[in-house]
């Protein structure tokens, strides 16, 4: 394939990447001490490679794995939601699959190739841009590197599970959408769920929570967005696997961002003052 064909996809993922570090720059400039050790305007605590970094990964999956027994009510109506849309996804799986492969055009055959090859690239920009924090010392860009890599593992793990223990049949098979064969190695009955639209959305959920400004959030989940939608285009994948694998991501990437949050300055206490009663809150900044 010539070359040129990966420069437009070369060049968005460029942008994302210098965007990225321009809001970091950007988070440089709003830091008040010199102090190097705390991490800039985020909600994470600065990580670094180590025993305890590698050892998070162990912990941060069991505690995703047994969350659901600590859900409180909007939990289990997020959950309710997400599998809600699934299986409505999945009854309507081979409409939308005829649909998209009737309504193919030269526009979305380019948007689909652009999609594939921003993803290729995304690895390496992240690589990049984690070279770019220890190059200058920047925390915030070290911890969004480390962050993201233990969600895209995390998560690889759950959907390469999930993929040879459902083994549904992929859509251009010819198969039927209700077709599951269990425990399977072939990669034709590796369907469920996309691990290119799981992988797409586990990195940017990270670098949104990390660069939660109005520019750095819409674009790279834009980009996972187009990613997950080029999989069905290419009939490598049904709707509701896309879906599910996007929801895995998401979740996945939160959770791990959570695992390493700082510990809140925000506090309550109650309020007793002659006529009034209630609560204080406060923050210390």
């Amino acid at each position: 394939m010539p070359f040129t064909h990966y420069l437009k996809p070369f060049g968005i993922t460029l942008f994302l990447t210098l965007t990225m570090m321009s809001s970091a720059l950007a988070g440089d400039d709003m830091i008040i001490s010199s102090d190097r050790t705390q991490a800039s305007n985020t909600g994470t605590s600065p990580v670094e490679p180590g025993r305890g970094y590698f050892s998070g990964y162990l912990t941060d999956t069991r505690n995703i794995l047994t969350s659901p027994a600590r859900w409180n009510k909007s939990d289990r109506l997020e959950a309710s939601l997400f599998m809600g849309i699934t299986a409505g996804l999945y009854t309507q799986d081979e409409k939308i699959q005829a649909w998209v492969q009737k309504h193919k055009n030269t526009t979305t055959v380019n948007l689909a190739h652009d999609a594939s090859n921003i993803f290729f690239f995304s690895v390496p920009a992240l690589v990049g841009f984690g070279a770019y924090g220890y190059v200058s010392s920047d925390d915030k860009a070290k911890t969004t590197f480390l962050l993201s890599t233990e969600s895209f593992v995390i998560t690889g793990v759950f959907v390469q599970g999930l993929k040879y223990t459902t083994g549904r049949h992929r859509p251009y098979t010819g198969d039927s959408h209700g077709s599951w064969s269990g425990f399977s190695t072939q990669g034709d009955y590796h369907s469920f769920p996309s691990g290119d639209a799981s992988s797409a959305f586990a990195l940017a959920t990270v670098v949104a929570a990390e660069y939660d400004n109005m520019l750095v959030p819409p674009l790279v989940y834009g980009a996972s967005t187009l990613i997950a939608l080029e999989r069905v285009h290419n009939n490598a994948h049904w709707s509701s696997d896309v879906f599910a694998a996007s929801a895995i991501g998401y979740f996945t990437g939160k959770a791990v961002v959570a695992s390493h949050a700082k510990q809140t300055n925000l506090s309550f206490a109650p309020l007793i003052d002659g006529k009034d009663r209630g609560f204080l809150m406060s923050y210390r900044f």
